[in-house]
């Protein structure tokens, strides 16, 4: 099956690792890329192993990359129309820092 890729700066390919060392940059606020290119990456990564057998770290990397992408249309859904942010420069949205640590910490305790 061919995918609709999102577009993202990020190019590290999915694995757990990756997810929880841009995720940990992210935390740290010290990335290079914004958020919604993270975010994009994300989605990306569930779309990849959307029909894989997901054991472990790797299960739990897929459902935290799926409460980022899905939190991060939900919340600005919440504030603006489907209209406004395809005029909008996504790139200076920024999701609250602390959600961020909590989707860290969750992928700490596996």
């Amino acid at each position: 099956m061919e995918w609709n890729w999102n577009k993202t700066s990020i190019t590290l390919p999915y694995s757990y690792e990756n997810l929880k060392s841009l995720l940990d940059t992210v935390c740290k606020q010290e990335n290079q890329f914004p958020q919604v290119d993270f975010c994009m990456w994300c989605d990306n990564l569930t779309t990849a192993w959307l029909d894989e057998d997901l054991s472990g770290q790797d299960e739990e990397a897929y459902y935290v990359a799926q409460s980022i992408e899905c939190q991060w249309d939900l919340h600005w859904y919440e504030f603006y129309s489907h209209e406004q942010l395809m005029k909008m420069d996504l790139s200076k949205l920024e999701l609250p820092s602390d959600w961020f640590k909590r989707w860290a910490a969750e992928l700490a305790e596996k």
